[in-house]
């Protein structure tokens, strides 16, 4: 690619101009080089502002090395404009929010000091362990309001893990990276459907 684009001899304000760096920003993508990929992206977007191949590289590799708040804010920004209703740019509007909210996820693994391959027995185990050293009425004894708060955060976040590690389904989607409030909802939406189902068939003679 870029022997191409030092051959091509083309305008910098040309489309071709923006699409040589736009591939070339994609094989850096490839290649893991991050920087050189979001300064091909960075001239591809300053030569031609709707290269929607640039802005989603540059959202992949944003959310790559740990901006995914940046990556949610321009694809947001570009649905509100330039492609509104694009299901590409839509798709990386989600994987951007999809990642923040995952990076802002309580470990629940580490909160109850356990591998990622623990048992129910296991779990159980630390979970008991964690909450009586949390336990709120133990830390009170100190008079310390600050980590008598402390533990009382804490002691809600074992019992968060114990509740999500627990079961199943909701492990499975915790372990694809789903934060609390998205497990909740696809358990619900799991139980509204089952529940449906049920009903749908029940009408039949």
């Amino acid at each position: 690619f870029t022997s191409a684009i030092d051959r091509a001899g083309v305008s910098e304000r040309s489309p071709l101009w923006a699409g040589l760096h736009s591939q070339r920003a994609q094989a850096h993508r490839r290649l893991k080089n991050f920087e050189d990929c979001l300064s091909d992206c960075k001239v591809a977007l300053a030569t031609q502002d709707d290269n929607k191949s640039a802005w989603t590289t540059r959202a992949s590799v944003l959310i790559e090395i740990g901006q995914p708040e940046q990556a949610e804010a321009e694809m947001k920004r570009l649905l509100d404009s330039t492609f509104s209703n694009d299901t590409i740019i839509r798709h990386w509007r989600d994987k951007a929010e999809f990642e923040k909210r995952k990076r802002k996820r309580p470990d629940y693994y580490s909160i109850l000091g356990i591998s990622k391959i623990a048992s129910d027995p296991e779990i159980r185990m630390a979970y008991k362990k964690r909450a009586m050293e949390y336990h709120p009425d133990r830390i009170a004894k100190e008079d310390d309001e600050k980590k008598t708060k402390e533990a009382e955060e804490k002691f809600k976040a074992t019992g968060e893990a114990l509740e999500i590690l627990t079961d199943p389904m909701k492990r499975q989607l915790y372990d694809e990276g789903y934060d609390k409030q998205a497990i909740e909802d696809r358990v619900q939406a799991a139980q509204r459907a089952a529940h449906n189902h049920q009903h749908g068939h029940g009408h039949h003679h």
